[in-house]
């Protein structure tokens, strides 16, 4: 899994300000765009960086993210076929950890049916990691699979130059991405700090965006349509009142963007029309 990571290189001068948000679609096309749009129109962060691996969508995101690409809402690293969710992020960190230029200090990994719901959510997260000097920020949920509490993986938060190194993780392929990376960061000696992400109202998590689609389309060869087809209806997190919060946020998504094309989501998201 390995063998076409790239670790954090171990060079100083990364701005504590700069922040990368890595986030894999599949598609996902509206629910992608909602995220890009509430992480630009929401969140207070002005060293924020977004990078979207596209998993070799088929129902127009791939079209709709290389023209927010061009107009600088994100960076797009698309994929001719699906390589899963695990492999698509060691691909958005790796591509950050080999191409030129200032090194983010954080990655923020985002699913792609997360909204950001409130401008602090940043500000409050990394306040948390600075007071307990911590690497790794998440949200403890009840893991059903290996009777354990740890961190889930809608929003999680990490220090790459402690965490994105040989010995810990990187992201595996199947159902529990993150298993390997959490594990083997704590057996590593990795400060891990809680913060409620979902719980507190900083983020929404619609939950099985991703599974939705793989229904929606019928998409048999995916591996886990099996499963998709009694769990592709949104949960929420269990928290009360997100799913309210969560259509206002919609509706204020689709009436800022109108007919939903990368210009009018740029647009909606700040940006002007680029020029050639």
């Amino acid at each position: 899994m390995a063998g076409d990571v790239v670790w954090w290189p171990t060079v100083p001068g990364a701005s504590r300000e700069r922040v990368a948000v890595v986030s894999v679609s599949y598609n996902t096309r509206e629910l992608t765009g909602l995220l890009l749009w509430s992480l630009r129109r929401i969140v207070n962060w002005p060293g924020l960086e977004i990078v979207i691996v596209d998993n070799g969508s088929r129902d127009g995101s791939a079209e709709l993210l290389a023209e927010a690409a061009q107009a600088g809402v994100c960076a797009l690293v698309g994929n001719d076929v699906n390589r899963q969710h695990g492999p698509g992020l060691n691909q958005g960190i790796s591509w950050l950890a080999s191409r030129p230029g200032p090194l983010p200090a954080w990655i923020w990994i985002l699913d792609s049916d997360v909204v950001a719901a409130r401008p602090d959510v940043l500000s409050s997260a990394l306040a948390v990691a600075e007071s307990e000097s911590a690497a790794l920020i998440g949200e403890p949920q009840w893991d059903q699979w290996h009777q354990a509490e740890r961190f889930g993986l809608s929003s999680l938060l990490l220090d790459p130059a402690q965490v994105w190194r040989y010995g810990i993780g990187p992201f595996t392929d199947g159902g529990d991405p993150s298993f390997d990376l959490l594990t083997s960061a704590a057996r590593s000696g990795v400060r891990l700090a809680a913060f409620p992400f979902t719980a507190g109202g900083h983020m929404i998590h619609r939950g099985r965006g991703s599974l939705a689609a793989v229904f929606a389309a019928a998409d048999r060869s995916h591996p886990l349509y099996d499963w998709a087809t009694g769990h592709h209806d949104p949960y929420f997190g269990e928290v009360p009142g997100a799913d309210e919060r969560y259509k206002a946020l919609v509706q204020a998504f689709r009436e800022e963007t109108g007919p939903l094309t990368g210009t009018s989501l740029a647009a909606a998201c700040g940006y002007p029309p680029s020029h050639p």
